[in-house]
């Protein structure tokens, strides 16, 4: 059950990144051809560009993730012995997730303070805003997942 809750997880990022990342390049065309044929652009595609690249940094995080190949800092690691690393796998792991839950908290907090002090005007921006917690909340997940149901 654990594994098809995490492949549903895992296509939902998968399915967010690449519609992000495919509307990040048809508006940056439009924008291009609309600059350089027709001297004029919308200043509006840049703020969605600007989201959807955080958009498709944050997905590919958690994809990196779910399949251990995100960035790890263990320089002690090469050193160890394989039995250490094992038995140390999951008390990181867990560690791991709780900061990810704290981010994921300040993140949502953050959220809220810009939608309360941004002007009317560049409200419609906010809703990208949700990926910083969603972002975060999905990485605690996919570090529990790791500690729990998963071998290296």
């Amino acid at each position: 059950m654990i594994k098809k809750i995490e492949g549903w997880l895992t296509q939902f990022e998968s399915i967010l990144a690449a519609f992000s990342l495919f509307l990040l390049l048809l508006l940056s065309l439009a924008q291009i051809i609309m600059r350089d044929f027709f001297n004029f652009g919308y200043a509006d595609i840049d703020i969605i560009n600007r989201n959807l690249l955080i958009i498709c940094g944050a997905m590919g995080a958690v994809i990196a993730t779910s399949k251990f190949r995100h960035i790890k800092i263990d320089a002690l690691s090469t050193v160890m012995r394989p039995q250490t690393r094992a038995r140390l796998r999951c008390p990181l792991a867990l560690f791991s997730t709780f900061v990810c839950l704290a981010m994921c908290y300040y993140a949502y907090i953050f959220m809220l303070d810009e939608y309360q002090y941004a002007p009317a005007n560049e409200r419609w921006s906010l809703p990208f805003n949700a990926i910083y917690p969603l972002g975060f909340g999905l990485l605690a997940i996919h570090f529990f997942l790791n500690c729990w149901h998963r071998d290296q």
